[in-house]
């Protein structure tokens, strides 16, 4: 897909505007030029909110079954565009184009069928009422209305889905914020959301700055619920913009994730486990395993395999299907891996492998894949996250410690588990404070099931009928056929004698 020439701008009202400060893309890649982008300013998206908000209506008011049926055209429209959308997340991001074709893309195509198919949503149901008897109640899942989302940078495509797809389901309408980096795939599932047959005004998308666009989302009285991705600092500074309207807030934040090896575990498929968990996208991934624990019997030969295993990883250029290992995705993340990682060796941890980047392009933005060991709880590369290609090393003795050491972050986002004892893995796992454990694998995400996280690692969930039921207000309807000797018990309470 040639995108050098292409210009995007602000998405509102199913139109391109072309309005606003214009912005050169380069790739991360290699840092070419890969498009023209008008980011919006506050008036913009002051105007798709009120896209947005004249069309929630109409749009609350289209029948289920007509709303899973635009979401599965859409589904079809980017599965058609599925080599184009993996080629503009690997020059947007820097990811590599293996990752991009054969899971981010087809991830995002699955995630929105998912929700244009399934059947548990329902946008009421009925209930009874115990304590008065000839009558029945009517819960509704109403839509919440406008939805201010902001999606960040690391996995562009697949979180506007994430975003959009069950927010549209249960009939609200949105205003997507994407990354001021990373727009593009967001603005191309836009258009493609009018070739699907949306109406004007349901999807909107603004690219730019997030503090002021954010700023203008948070405090509009039309905007009813903001779902944020992103860093827990940033999560915070939202909820306390979103507090003086009253906004329902989700958020999913940063992480700090462990692999806890056990002495027990399938040794080669824990190693591919842990290097999947840590360098995958480089490490830019907020539920990656980036604190190894590993049982002290095993430190020596698991780490000596890890180092094997990474020395074999292909660099170069990501846009390559040769390359397994992804760009930084913008220079300020690159600056910051590179000052924790300082920071840690100043405080005692030491470079136990740094991988050998030659043959990646000059013009890019790459950091090693690195291996940190000797590293503590209490040092910053232990507990606050690097969000790069940077595996912190700990020991363990007992699975008790294990357990100790993997809840003593702040976060609480994800963890995994390898031990061939399954009775120890099911024990450990109802004992770890995070939203998604993974057993014997790491990474992989099914849209049935729900994603959020615990303590630091935000509120809410996205995925599943949970997350479907994130973006609803329940509504409850009290029923009465007619006059019973309810109403006389009831009603006596202020009424006496006669009528």
């Amino acid at each position: 897909m040639d995108t050098e020439n292409t210009v995007y701008g602000s998405f509102i009202a199913n139109e391109m505007k072309q309005e606003g400060r214009e912005s050169v893309l380069q790739s991360p890649t290699d840092g070419t030029q890969i498009a023209k982008v008008y980011f919006a300013t506050p008036e913009m998206a002051r105007a798709a909110i009120d896209s947005a908000y004249e069309s929630q209506e109409k749009w609350s008011s289209t029948p289920l079954r007509r709303r899973r049926e635009l979401l599965g055209r859409l589904a079809d429209i980017v599965q058609e565009r599925s080599e184009e959308y993996a080629m503009l997340e690997t020059m947007n991001t820097g990811k590599t184009i293996r990752q991009s074709t054969f899971m981010d893309v087809p991830l995002a195509v699955e995630h929105i069928r998912y929700f244009s198919s399934e059947r548990e949503f329902k946008s009421r149901r009925r209930i009874r009422h115990p304590e008065f008897p000839g009558t029945v109640g009517e819960i509704q899942y109403a839509p919440m209305g406008v939805v201010g989302a902001i999606v960040p940078w690391n996995v562009p495509l697949l979180m506007t889905v994430w975003k959009i797809a069950p927010a549209l389901l249960a009939g609200n309408t949105l205003v997507v914020k994407p990354s001021s980096y990373t727009p593009l795939t967001a603005l191309e599932l836009a258009k493609d959301s009018v070739r699907a047959g949306f109406p004007s005004g349901v999807l909107n998308v603004i690219p730019g700055e997030g503090r002021e666009l954010g700023s203008t989302l948070t405090s509009s009285n039309r905007v009813n619920m903001i779902s944020f991705t992103g860093s827990t600092d940033t999560g915070k500074e939202i909820m306390r913009n979103s507090a003086s309207s009253i906004k329902k807030v989700t958020l999913e934040l940063g992480g700090k994730s462990p692999n806890i090896v056990f002495d027990d575990c399938d040794m080669d498929h824990a190693v591919s486990g842990v290097l999947f968990g840590i360098f995958l996208n480089s490490g830019q991934l907020c539920e990656s395993g980036s604190r190894l624990l590993i049982q002290s019997s095993i430190r020596e030969k698991f780490v000596s395999r890890l180092k094997e295993r990474l020395s074999a990883m292909k660099p170069g250029n990501p846009a390559d299907f040769e390359t397994e290992i992804s760009a930084i995705t913008n220079r300020e993340q690159k600056n910051r891996i590179e000052r924790m990682v300082a920071g840690g060796v100043r405080s005692g941890a030491i470079v136990e492998y740094a991988k050998n980047m030659e043959g990646s392009p000059s013009g890019g933005l790459y950091y090693p894949p690195t291996l940190l060991s000797s590293v503590t709880p209490d040092m910053e590369v232990g507990r606050e996250e690097i969000f790069g290609p940077v595996l912190s090393i700990m020991e363990f003795t007992t699975e008790e410690e294990a357990i100790q050491i993997a809840n003593s972050s702040r976060y609480g986002l994800a963890a995994g588990i390898w031990s061939m004892d399954r009775a120890r893995c099911m024990r450990v796992a109802s004992r770890l404070q995070a939203g998604t454990v993974w057993i014997n694998e790491y990474h992989l995400l099914s849209a049935a099931a729900p994603r959020g996280g615990f303590k630091d690692s935000g509120i809410g969930r996205e995925l599943g009928l949970e997350g479907i039921l994130e973006y609803t207000q329940t509504r409850h309807l009290f029923i009465n056929k007619g006059e019973t000797d309810l109403d006389e018990a009831a009603y006596g309470l202020i009424f006496s004698g006669d009528k």
